[in-house]
């Protein structure tokens, strides 16, 4: 990537403590998460909209006038991951407070603040939510290691109690290539972490170090316990798919139930995958459609239960892609069920739809060998000025919103 994405992680407090503290406001009221919904916390597109819009002469823009864009938060510290809570946000910075908007405010001081290793594309870097339970991903560090890990929280009356890590995975070399990008799906997590810089076969090196939890997502229960089973062999039964380079976007089709993932190329080819239980993406033999490169299936370190395929968009000019969305709502017509990705480098919202078949994406013209080369890449973009996305999820009203690493939460309604 030609800047680094803001959004990953890596590290271990060995020692490492990590700190949950609850803040007290002005006026001595404790921050609370909202969680009256009930433990599905189903989003609907009727009622349940808090947020009203703040005024802003300089907002992103989209091609489609059918929409607008509107900001409902801002004062956010370089913002990594935001998850709903009924209408509620728990959202991630960088540097290791969560925040939360609650009744469409944000609240002034951190709800948690977590001591975290910020280096580079390190720091507290995805948040999940499903059943009363929080998940963050993130990075520690101590004297003698840096580790990427993912803790548990129950939300009980409101407040973020009972801290439990439920998996400790690597953090080195790094300091990129962490990934961060957790959801919580069917009462599982995924989570998605990258090379690490490392060379093994999990990144297509057949002579390599065997698996050791990079460049793959995993596939886990809610105390972390392996689910994955797509793979045969010891050691292997929480990944979900390999071959990773870094990734910061995780999505189910809300139609097919299939996963898709965003991934992020060197300089050259960003991708849009689709993602079936023991995918190897490729890497670091392949990024793009595998014409392209040098290298032939056989090249690849084939798992057994593995399978390789191309991906369903490449960007040959890499954007630093970051999330990918399905808006699961019908709050915005068209747009219902079809994919939005969006990019940390220029700040583009992409916009595709997914096919009849629900099994790659409706792609014409220049596009219809699935690469947008130079400049093509950009007939994708239905939004500019962002600012840097690093997440974007179907909230409160139906509508999709967006985070910006710039401090702002936007969102896309109809005009």
């Amino acid at each position: 990537m030609k800047k680094a994405i803001i959004v990953a992680a890596g590290a271990i407090i060995a020692v490492a403590i990590v700190i949950g503290v609850v803040f007290t406001q002005d006026g001595g009221n404790t921050p609370t998460v909202n969680d009256g919904i009930g433990t599905n916390d189903t989003i609907t597109t009727g009622g349940g909209d808090p947020f009203t819009a703040i005024s802003d002469s300089a907002l992103p823009t989209v091609t489609d006038p059918a929409l607008r864009v509107e900001k409902v938060v801002q004062g956010l510290a370089s913002p990594t991951s935001m998850a709903f809570v009924g209408s509620d946000m728990l959202i991630t910075e960088k540097d290791g407070n969560v925040r939360l908007v609650r009744e469409g405010q944000l609240v002034n001081e951190p709800v948690l603040s977590l001591e975290v290793d910020s280096t580079s594309e390190r720091g507290l870097l995805g948040v999940a939510y499903a059943d009363d339970k929080a998940f963050f991903y993130m990075t520690e560090t101590s004297d003698t290691d840096t580790r990427n890990r993912v803790y548990k929280y129950d939300l009980q009356d409101g407040s973020l109690v009972n801290q439990a890590m439920i998996l400790d995975l690597p953090g080195t070399p790094g300091p990129t290539h962490g990934g961060g990008k957790i959801i919580a799906h069917d009462g599982h997590l995924y989570v998605v972490i990258g090379d690490l810089g490392r060379d093994g076969q999990l990144q297509n090196y057949p002579d390599g170090p065997a698996a050791d939890y990079t460049s793959v997502i995993l596939k886990v229960d809610f105390d972390g316990n392996p689910a994955a089973d797509a793979l045969a062999g010891e050691g292997l039964e929480s990944y979900y798919a390999y071959g990773i380079r870094n990734s910061f976007g995780l999505d189910f089709d809300p139609v097919s139930g299939t996963l898709w993932m965003t991934e992020n190329g060197p300089d050259q080819y960003d991708e849009v995958n689709m993602v079936a239980p023991g995918f190897n993406s490729g890497w670091e033999r392949v990024m793009g459609p595998i014409s392209r490169s040098s290298a032939t299936e056989g090249d690849l370190v084939a798992l057994e239960g593995s399978h390789y395929a191309d991906p369903e968009f490449s960007w040959q000019v890499s954007r630093g892609v970051t999330d990918i969305e399905f808006l699961d709502s019908d709050a915005l017509g068209a747009y219902s069920n079809n994919v939005f990705v969006g990019d940390i480098n220029g700040g583009f919202l992409y916009y595709f739809v997914v096919n009849e078949a629900r099994d790659g994406l409706a792609l014409e013209g220049n596009l219809s060998d699935l690469v947008g080369d130079g400049d093509e890449g950009f007939e994708v973009a239905l939004g500019s000025g962002f600012g840097g996305i690093t997440d974007i999820e179907t909230g409160p009203g139906g509508y999709l919103y967006v985070l910006s690493f710039n401090g702002s939460v936007y969102r896309l309604v109809p005009a």
